[in-house]
């Protein structure tokens, strides 16, 4: 091989010997990495010219179908040179790596989901994929470059249509995106390998990443049982709150408005009581801030803060304010809050959508990208944004003790529990914390979760100046203990008006848009009217499923037929629009268990097991979707009247 005509020769035979289409992955992906090495146009199949910048048209056709979310991030780059000038050398070997496939199959074992670390040139995941044709794999590349060049260089794409590579992540910025669907699909076990360069060059980084996917799957699944306790209350506060949403102002569009402020953040925790004098006299200084249920304190002293925030979503809340004073205040609720309390407040209301609820954002056209708040475990983690938002440069902690100084629960004032509750909450408190005095309180789960959610803001925010003045409460990493009265000291030259939040909101109202209105009320018929529709589908596909398992034993052939007309009509219940968002937050841990067993589900190759696991899973979860049905009817015929009856109020029937 000499020479071009010696080379034209030797591959012109390989292709009159070979039909590509009946090599198997490894070889037709070894065949295509020498052949491009070695020519740049042969039959149409073309590397590129100008070295690596533009993507083979072949690798842009599968991406576009499979992996879109790629696709657009190369469509995005500004600075190819940039991007080369990252790339690392990576050395893959072009020989079947047999020592290494060895070691992945003693980890692998009877694991579904396989997570690799590293694409490389796609040699070894050729190999993965042929030599697991029933494991799902999902792979991260780092190298963004690497990557690219490879999709420059080579014709990749009978490797990227492979069903079972499922997923690809590169970059870290589409990491947790991998993590979700690991986290979703995944059951008791996940195989995590990487190629063979990365466990040689990169082993730290592999370790870290996989805590960082044990962290990130932990936290999946709380929220998982979290969403699924709320699951009712939330859903009825997301839909009861749209119409209210077009008619105030949100906190993204008060971004910034008191910016270099400092806001105290106030909380029922006991210390509060020892500080509320100090409150008092800060308020004419600093934006006074109440996180939920600490209103109450502030009220029976006479405090009126700036602004009242509420998330908690169960009709308990009510009773925080049911005081009418406690909501003299502007408020921010945010939609997953209990509607009953924004409803009865009139005017001066921020309505916030959570990053959470897929619910409001679909129904009102938001782009989640665009949505500020996250979901903390306490309501002092909602105010903390709030006040970031706003423009703090300073945030000041007050009554937050996480924990139970003295045994003792709230600060004066704050009533809405029952003394037994508290005693509950006291027997709970098996745990130990220190606190910022130096001594140690009782404390439990829920406060420890509160407060790691606070510290992660904090470390998040790191442009902010974050202090606790809670006198007897817990230490919060990144926030210095600092005594209220020094506080005051640093900033009683500063003025804050006792309404300027409402100042502002005079000065930028709100402008109601009909035709918004008048489209939100459509959505909500439209899906209202697709439930008779989702319901007939429902009841055709469960039909199928329920004669397969007999098929699969008497008529194979028959019940393969079936299951391809159970996929295409369960495809065209959950492809609607609306299914996801909607039934997410209404069935949480019911989608969460199915999507766990869809890998059984579709790797299996014998037809009775295939037949038993449709029936037992798809069965029960079309099961769970019906019972939902009249349930979400009633919600969404509810959340249109709100809707028409913003329209008569504002005179835009």
């Amino acid at each position: 091989m000499e020479n071009s005509d010696t080379k034209g020769s030797f591959l012109d035979s390989v292709f009159i010997e070979c039909d590509l289409h009946k090599l198997d992955i490894q070889h037709e992906w070894l065949f295509n990495f020498i052949f491009y090495k070695e020519w740049p146009i042969i039959d149409g199949m073309k590397a590129n010219a100008d070295g690596w910048r533009m993507m083979n048209q072949a690798n842009v056709n599968i991406l576009k179908e499979r992996f879109p979310h790629i696709n657009e991030k190369f469509n995005n780059i500004n600075s190819f040179e940039e991007l080369q000038s990252q790339r690392k050398v990576m050395h893959e070997r072009v020989e079947r790596d047999e020592e290494w496939l060895q070691a992945v199959n003693e980890i692998i074992e009877d694991s579904k989901i396989i997570f690799v670390y590293g694409f490389g040139h796609g040699i070894s995941i050729a190999d993965l994929l042929e030599q697991f044709p029933d494991r799902w794999i999902f792979i991260y590349e780092p190298d963004e470059a690497l990557f690219y060049e490879v999709l420059c260089r080579y014709d990749i794409s009978f490797l990227l249509e492979q069903t079972n590579l499922y997923w690809i992540a590169v970059g870290e910025d589409q990491l947790k995106v991998l993590f979700h669907l690991l986290s979703s699909y995944m059951q008791e076990k996940l195989a995590f390998i990487g190629l063979r360069g990365f466990l040689e060059d990169e082993m730290n980084a592999l370790r870290d990443i996989r805590q960082e996917f044990i962290n990130y799957n932990t936290d999946f699944h709380s929220n998982k049982f979290i969403e699924n306790r709320f699951r009712n209350e939330w859903t009825q506060n997301y839909l009861y709150h749209l119409h209210e949403s077009l008619t105030c102002q949100t906190i993204e569009s008060m971004y910034n408005a008191f910016k270099g402020s400092t806001a105290i953040i106030v909380s029922s925790g006991p210390s509060l009581t020892e500080d509320i004098e100090w409150i008092r006299k800060i308020q004419d200084h600093a934006l006074i801030i109440a996180a939920g249920s600490s209103v109450q304190a502030l009220i029976k002293h006479q405090i009126r803060p700036h602004l009242c925030v509420i998330m908690d979503g169960h009709e308990v809340n009510n009773r925080i304010f049911s005081n009418g004073n406690a909501l003299e205040a502007a408020l921010l609720f945010t939609s997953s809050s209990y509607y009953e309390i924004s409803e009865r407040k009139k005017e001066n209301k921020i309505y916030s959508i959570m990053d959470n609820d897929q619910v409001s954002q679909y129904f009102l056209r938001v782009d989640k990208r665009n949505v500020l708040m996250l979901p903390t475990p306490s309501v002092a983690g909602t105010a903390v944004q709030a006040a970031i938002f706003l423009g703090a440069a300073k945030v000041v902690f007050a009554g937050q003790d996480l924990s139970f100084p003295g045994q003792k629960v709230y600060s004066d004032g704050v009533d809405h529990f029952s003394e037994e509750s508290k005693e509950k909450m006291l027997q709970k408190a098996v745990s130990q914390i220190e606190n910022v005095q130096g001594g140690m309180n009782a404390t439990d789960a829920s406060f420890m979760s509160m407060k790691e959610s606070i510290e992660a803001l904090i470390k998040h925010n790191q442009q902010v100046q974050f202090y606790n003045s809670t006198r007897n409460g817990a230490v919060i990493e990144g926030a210095p203990f600092c005594p209220i009265e020094d506080i005051y000291e640093e900033i009683q030259g500063q003025v804050v008006e006792k309404d300027i939040v409402e100042q502002w909101m005079e000065r930028n109202p709100i402008d109601i848009n009909r035709d918004e209105i008048i489209n939100l009320k459509s959505r909500l018929e439209h899906v209202q009217l697709d439930l008779s529709v989702l319901e007939k589908d429902i009841r055709n596909v469960r039909k199928m499923v329920d004669m397969i398992e007999g098929l699969s034993r008497t008529k194979p052939l028959k019940c393969h037929n079936v299951i391809f007309d159970i996929e295409e009509q369960w495809g065209k219940i959950v492809n609607r629009e609306w299914f996801t968002p909607v039934f997410e937050s209404l069935i949480p841990l019911e989608l969460a268990r199915f999507d766990q067993k869809l890998p059984s589900i579709v790797v299996e190759q014998d037809i009775i097991s295939k037949a038993g696991y449709l029936r037992e899973y798809l069965g029960q979860l079309l099961n769970e979707l019906e019972e939902q049905l009249p349930h979400l009817e009633e919600l969404l015929i509810e959340s249109v009247k709100r809707v028409d009856n913003t329209l008569t109020l504002n005179n835009l029937a």
